[in-house]
């Protein structure tokens, strides 16, 4: 048990037991896995891609030439406008970044009020960053996000601004640095607008962090970028900074209907961001599109110092776009990943691939048969690793939300022989990975296996729904890296 147990009060521990419980098939079911397992244990030695760099695909070429769309004819529009659109209008002069800003925080006071995106404004240093990236479009030199407005999720670190977790324990918190990925996000002139909501350290009371889906206001925004996800959605800036160790950028894009991307481990370093759990946390991503997307993980991706786990592979350009996918070879999990998705996700997914094979690609299926493992690896490892990461507080977790407390319980009273299962067994998933990837030339899945759910009905099976419903589709890829 993790140390510091002793500190948790015996109802929570009470619950944290009841919804193990809930998960007894599936920890029963890790724990009868036969050995041997790779000799691996360690974040560094598991995540076997973060040290080898991809080779270009043959049949890319720069998207430079952007198709040019229209300036809006009102100003009130400009929020509309992805981060590729804003920069085109930077460079004809049709509008300045400082009109831009004005008309996001205009959405933020006319929308965000119901939206509950938005949980700190930076509306004074932001109009002063864009009247900078005026000057700097003014002089030539503005740099590759220049005057494009972000918001950042409450957990990653902003210099001088407000960065709570989403949690009463650090409501008072103000970092003196970036993060890494907030800094890179200056230097190439991004605006950052708004911190945004997150459940309490990006693993708690999902459906009481008070976000409107702006898509589906009846329905769950999802978690844990919710507020990212939402104020993309809401048009209160057009690209944003999420983290996801199970799914929390992915979940609320599809529930949202906006783009967002978990990187290979280690493709974005993770310093100044509050942890959940240091093997299966990743920093992305997300956006309107995914032209978009690609302009942020340019500039995020890239080993930092300061986090050793970041990866020394080179960043190749991801603005590069595909002349012809004739030939490209798309491989489909089939099995228990296939079998959770309803009707119409599965419908959605049948016309994807359609397409793809319209485009010249060959669809086949391929055989993924410990992608239900994978979720009670991650829930595992997470729940441990996020009990690790708060032993310091385990005598104020009465002051945590009700879910927070649960899984912070639950990771105390998790053996050491199951936590070093699941990291061992992590091999299991990443060699199915790899196996079809010697088949194929990339994978696709649904993304939710539902669309967004109604709270109301939806949560009565704990983290077992999580597992099995939510992240289903996502978990296995957290787990690979």
């Amino acid at each position: 048990m993790t140390d510091g147990s002793a500190e948790i009060p015996e109802e929570i521990l009470a619950a944290a037991a009841a919804a193990q419980a809930t998960l007894g098939d599936k920890l029963a079911a890790l724990r009868s896995l036969s050995e041997p397992f790779p000799n691996t244990v360690g974040p560094a030695a598991g995540d076997r891609w973060m040290f080898h760099a991809d080779t270009a695909d043959s049949r890319v070429v720069s998207g430079d030439g952007e198709v040019s769309r229209p300036s809006p004819l009102d100003p009130d529009d400009l929020a509309e406008l992805g981060a590729s659109s804003l920069l085109q209008g930077y460079r004809t002069g049709a509008f300045d970044p400082v009109d831009v800003i004005d008309a996001c925080l205009a959405r933020i006071d006319d929308t965000d009020t119901a939206a509950g995106a938005v949980v700190t404004r930076n509306d004074g240093e932001a109009l002063a960053q864009a009247t900078r990236s005026v000057e700097r479009w003014h002089r030539g030199d503005a740099g590759p996000l220049e005057g494009v407005p972000v918001g950042v999720k409450d957990i990653i670190n902003t210099a001088g601004l407000l960065t709570a977790a989403g949690s009463p324990l650090f409501a008072d918190h103000v970092p003196e640095a970036d993060a890494t990925v907030v800094a890179r996000l200056r230097d190439a002139g991004a605006v950052i607008v708004a911190k945004t909501t997150t459940p309490e350290f990006a693993f708690g009371d999902e459906t009481g962090d008070g976000v409107t889906n702006p898509s589906a206001p009846d329905r769950w925004a999802g978690g844990s970028s919710s507020g990212s996800a939402a104020g993309l959605a809401s048009q209160l800036f057009c690209v944003a900074l999420g983290t996801d160790t199970g799914g929390s950028i992915r979940v609320p894009s599809s529930y949202c209907g906006v783009s967002g991307l978990k990187p290979t481990i280690g493709r974005v370093p993770r310093d100044g961001v509050f942890g959940v759990s240091w093997t299966l946390d990743h920093v992305g991503p997300m956006a309107r599109t995914v032209e978009d997307l690609g302009r942020v993980l340019g500039v995020i991706a890239g080993q930092s110092q300061a986090d050793p786990y970041s990866s020394s592979s080179p960043v190749p350009d991801y603005g590069l776009v595909g002349t012809s996918l004739k030939g490209l070879r798309v491989g489909v999990p089939d099995g228990w990943l296939a079998e959770g998705s309803s009707p119409g996700v599965n419908a959605a997914l049948s016309g994807a691939l359609q397409s793809l094979e319209d485009l010249g690609c060959t669809i086949e299926p391929v055989p993924f048969p410990h992608a239900e493992m994978a979720g009670i690896i991650a829930w595992v490892i997470t729940v441990v690793e996020f009990a690790a990461h708060h032993v310091s507080n385990m005598g104020r977790i009465g002051e945590f939300t009700p879910s927070a407390a649960c899984r912070l319980a639950a990771g105390a009273r998790t053996s050491a022989f199951d936590y070093l299962r699941a990291l061992r067994a992590r091999s299991l998933v990443q060699d199915d990975v790899a196996a079809a990837f010697n088949q194929v030339d990339v994978m696709v899945t649904a993304a939710t296996p539902t669309s967004a759910p109604d709270p109301a009905t939806f949560f009565d099976d704990g983290d077992r729904l999580w597992l099995d419903k939510v992240a289903r589709n996502f978990l296995p890829f957290n787990v690979t890296g």
